[in-house]
């Protein structure tokens, strides 16, 4: 059984005397079938996520999945006030979901996704909850969006903008760029995949994006920009496209290595 009092934050610091003779003692044990030795000697100090999760992984490669799953819920719960371990956390899962044990296994996830939201919390959630998690997990990012502007957690529109493209919810994704903002790198994502629904929203990226690569300069932002150039054009009329490569003709025209491509 798990042993946690007292053990999950010693304090205690361990210099590689200690890690090189628990691998000699450690080899021994594994050498004589010795599994309970092998456990006992990771249990001596268990002072973050990752020792339980080593502990889980070995109780595990011996067949004794619920001794596994003690040990990985046993280091969740000592550290549960800390940012969760993904990799602990969905060794858990995995180990409940086996058991059929889903509604456990999606209370750990939500857990870690309140505490820590990422892209693939998400994807497990909803793998393990379906639609009403999908729903969930969206209104919950957009609710943490409006009411904790000066929150700890850095840049929160990227990560639901991120999953609105995933779901192909494209409306929102842009109502949400423009109310909270994103990264270039995210718009010209939502741009590219949105592009065939809302092409003005596309094409207002792309433009920043031409704007940047000629503004840089360079052989290759500058074949880069043309090629942007010329894909922008299957979205608008060829008069629109016009006057816009008049445009930056205009504003550019100075670059001549540029200009070359445009003609």
């Amino acid at each position: 059984m798990p042993a946690t009092a007292g053990k999950s934050r010693t304090g205690h610091i361990l210099n590689g005397d200690h890690y090189r003779l628990r691998e000699i003692l450690d080899f021994f044990a594994e050498r004589d079938g010795d599994v309970e030795a092998r456990i006992a000697l990771r249990a001596k100090h268990l002072s973050s996520l990752e020792a339980y999760l080593q502990i889980a992984k070995l109780c595990l490669s011996y067949g004794r999945a619920d001794e596994a799953l003690r040990w990985a819920e046993d280091g969740l719960w000592l550290f549960e006030d800390d940012r969760p371990d993904e990799r602990l956390v969905f060794f858990a899962v995995e180990l409940l979901t086996t058991a059929g044990r889903d509604a456990d296994a999606e209370a750990h996830l939500w857990r870690a996704f309140e505490k820590a939201p990422s892209l693939e919390l998400y994807r497990r959630l909803c793998k393990t909850g379906g639609v009403a998690a999908r729903d969930r997990a969206v209104s919950r990012l957009q609710s943490r969006l409006a009411g904790e502007k000066s929150s700890k957690w850095h840049y929160p529109a990227e990560l639901l903008i991120g999953i609105l493209i995933e779901e192909k919810r494209f409306d929102l994704a842009w109502a949400n760029t423009r109310e909270h903002g994103a990264s270039d790198g995210l718009k010209e994502r939502l741009a590219r995949a949105s592009e065939a629904t809302h092409p003005r929203e596309a094409l207002t990226i792309y433009a920043e994006r031409v704007n940047r690569l000629a503004e840089f300069g360079g052989n290759d932002a500058y074949a880069e920009a043309a090629a942007l150039i010329g894909h922008m054009a299957g979205l608008r009329g060829a008069s629109e496209h016009a006057a816009y490569l008049a445009d930056v003709k205009t504003r550019f025209g100075r670059k001549r290595n540029f200009m070359k491509l445009l003609a």
